[in-house]
């Protein structure tokens, strides 16, 4: 039942949410590839990634960042270069019914 006597894994603590994400991209330049980024990234950011990835437009409906702004810092992939977090995700809500 867990660190907090709960089953299940939708209960908003540390350990539910902060999961470890690991990304091989071969877009990364080669300095990135190995290090950590404690920046919040979410399940709805993994489709904007893939679509970007793939050269296809994210749909201004779809919710979700491209998480490659976190680790590809050129002036065309990004607005803002990914050495600044300065517009990364500070916060978001969750909910559960």
């Amino acid at each position: 039942h867990g660190e907090h006597g709960l089953a299940d894994k939708w209960y908003p603590h540390q350990e539910s949410l902060r999961v470890p994400l690991i990304i091989y991209d071969p877009r990364m330049d080669a300095h990135k590839m190995g290090t950590v980024n404690d920046q919040f990234t979410l399940n709805v950011d993994l489709a904007p990634t893939i679509l970007k990835a793939a050269d296809i437009d994210v749909p201004h409906v779809m919710q979700g960042r491209d998480i490659a702004d976190l680790y590809i810092n050129t002036p065309l992939h990004s607005e803002t270069p990914a050495n600044t977090n300065a517009n990364w995700r500070k916060a978001f809500f969750y909910e559960h019914p």
